[in-house]
């Protein structure tokens, strides 16, 4: 029985990256400084040929962690490097904080990079047909957002071109994702002054707690005089799209992958821990009837002494491995 540890040290790959640093697109944070998007890619130096690949996003809260894996406890980027003994290519990119820019940049980052990959498979012998992608927390919303959200035009973006080759990824392994984030929203301002969460254990755990509950509101620009996460809460509940302020809920609608699912959705498999602090399991369960209801091929795990990473026992996660060697 894997029980989460009390305390998690760092997980870095334990191998260097053979192409470093490749730049992928050139963007403008919210500050106005041009900003350069990066991603390293992990692969055994003797590949010759194009090959599957696998796109690991990090989490973080759209808020922390970085693409060189400096500072995260979470398993799943040094495992899935350990798979380029195997002949995939593991691809970690850079996308857009929060602090640096709102919604939907970090989404439209993350599509600009599987359309990278497809236009220049050949130079990194990475095979455009054969690209799957897995994400933890704010990064396995970002990976839904790559497969189910997929080749959406309204929050396509442009970043870094080559428009003509599709974000969508072959399939996706998605470990306890905020999915629907209209109800990451309402339960964030239900839960306003209420007793702080305890995240020792998890792949965030020297954070600070937010007692506000305020990330949603900040993600998406929802900030100044009377506009907080209750606020929000409440615009969403009003369903008053004549509100000044209606484009905020929109773009929390737009970017919530629930809102796409549909039997042409490519495989994807959903992974959560019943003792989550951060994100409701009632998000993944939620994800998974919609994705049966529409006919698309979905798989669940739910742990039930599973918590919010770094990892829901090696067993769990090896599955998630498996399912992408077997799908793309």
């Amino acid at each position: 029985m894997y029980i989460p540890p009390k305390k998690k040290p760092l997980c870095p790959p334990e191998k260097g990256p053979r192409y470093e640093d490749v730049p992928f697109a050139e963007v403008v944070l919210d500050n106005g400084q041009p900003y350069t998007l990066k991603m390293d890619i992990y692969q055994n130096e003797n590949q010759t040929e194009p090959g599957p690949c696998i796109i690991y996003i990090f989490g973080g809260g759209w808020s922390w962690g970085e693409y060189k894996q400096v500072t995260q406890k979470a398993v799943y980027c040094r495992d899935l490097v350990r798979l380029t003994e195997e002949g995939y290519t593991i691809v970690c990119p850079d996308y857009r904080l929060i602090s640096q820019s709102i919604f939907p940049a970090c989404v439209y980052d993350v599509k600009g990079c599987v359309r990278f990959l497809k236009a220049h498979g050949k130079d990194y012998l990475i095979d455009p047909e054969r690209i799957g992608a897995l994400g933890n927390s704010a990064g396995g919303h970002l990976a839904a957002m790559i497969s189910i959200g997929a080749d959406q035009p309204a929050i396509e973006g442009d970043v870094g071109g080559n428009l003509e080759y599709s974000s969508r990824v072959k399939a996706a392994a998605l470990f306890y994702a905020p999915i629907d984030l209209w109800d990451s929203t309402l339960s964030a301002a239900a839960q306003v002054d209420g007793p702080a969460r305890d995240l020792t254990g998890t792949e965030v755990e020297d954070l600070s707690n937010d007692n506000a509950n305020s990330l949603m509101a900040l993600a998406c620009g929802f900030v100044g005089p009377g506009r907080n996460i209750k606020s929000l809460g409440k615009l969403i509940e009003s369903g008053d799209t004549s509100d000044p302020d209606w484009k905020f809920a929109q773009l929390l609608k737009d970017l919530s992958p629930i809102s796409y699912c549909s039997e042409d959705n490519p495989p994807v498999c959903l992974f959560h821990g019943a003792h989550d602090p951060l994100v409701d399991p009632a998000q993944t369960v939620k994800m998974y009837q919609a994705l049966c209801k529409a006919g698309a091929d979905a798989t669940m795990i739910c742990y039930s002494y599973g918590g919010h990473g770094p990892s829901l026992g090696e067993q769990v996660d090896r599955f998630a491995y498996e399912f992408l060697k077997d799908r793309i």
